[in-house]
């Protein structure tokens, strides 16, 4: 019984584990640059939520709640969002055990433009330690809010990336790139 050992060649092995490197690395490379993406997109959603439920917590206690954005650095497009509470003596950071008013983080490198309605474009200052100043989003113990809308632009190409939209009641409409949604389907499908 003459047995005949078949198998691949090292030649053949070589190209197979070439082939499953390079796709392996193009498919890195492609899930590597959309992640970001995501990241960024689930904290722009992050901060519809927060809204809405600072909205729904301001009606349940009674008192307003809102949200200020201020410059970490002068010159710098790094963020941090606070969140108040109206008190007799002023607005100051919600006394609760929650850690849902935890400050917002924005991603550095994203510039922000915030706009009110029937005001002008949210200036962005740097906190000053011994300040106390308003928020600029207001949501009202009424289940109001100052309608407006917040953007998000790339800091090193001026793309707009995304816009947070809400009007006087609170519902939220996310529009990436600042497109309406049936002009965002119709440009994806184009492309």
């Amino acid at each position: 019984m003459d047995r005949i050992q078949r198998g691949f060649s090292l030649i053949e092995m070589l190209a197979v584990v070439f082939v499953v490197v390079l796709l392996t690395s193009l498919v890195s490379l492609n899930v590597g640059t959309g992640g970001a993406d995501i990241n960024r997109e689930n904290k722009v959603r992050e901060v519809a939520a927060m809204l809405s439920y600072a909205l729904t917590e301001a009606e349940l206690s009674g008192t307003d709640h809102g949200l200020l954005i201020h410059r970490l650095a002068e010159g710098d497009s790094a963020y941090r969002g606070l969140w108040l509470r109206r008190y007799d003596q002023g607005w100051a950071p919600p006394l609760s055990l929650n850690d849902a008013f935890e400050d917002l983080e924005f991603e550095p490198g994203v510039e922000l433009e915030l706009q009110l309605e029937e005001q002008p474009l949210v200036d962005f200052e740097i906190l000053e330690e011994d300040t106390n100043p308003p928020p600029q989003i207001i949501l009202f113990a009424g289940g109001e809010v100052t309608p407006g809308e917040l953007t998000w632009i790339d800091d090193r190409t001026g793309d707009l990336l995304y816009t947070l939209r809400w009007d006087l009641f609170g519902r939220m409409e996310f529009l990436p790139r600042g497109l309406e949604p049936d002009e965002f389907l119709e440009e994806r499908f184009v492309d």
